[in-house]
């Protein structure tokens, strides 16, 4: 019963880790990009040029699939892409 509660102690601490360890990449990500805006799941979006001269961001993860660019009158404008 007592490595019961060990392997459980420790479970929580390296979910901790984890969870904190996420959570300074994502701040990482948001220093780095800090001009781009925030995807709907919550992370950074990267720059890109595909098709004008306008601003482009897709998110940084492939699954997620969402773009977003800059339209004539300065907004941002979110379009999900499916692959």
């Amino acid at each position: 019963m007592g490595t019961y509660r060990k392997s459980a102690a420790r479970s929580k601490r390296t979910a901790k880790r984890r969870e904190m360890a996420g959570m300074f990449f994502k701040w990482l990500l948001r220093f780095y990009y800090k001009h781009s805006p925030e995807c709907h799941c919550g992370w950074a979006m990267k720059p890109f040029v595909k098709y004008t001269d306008g601003h482009q961001w897709k998110c940084i993860w492939k699954d997620c699939g969402w773009e977003a660019f800059e339209d004539s009158n300065g907004d941002i404008d979110f379009i999900k892409i499916n692959k």
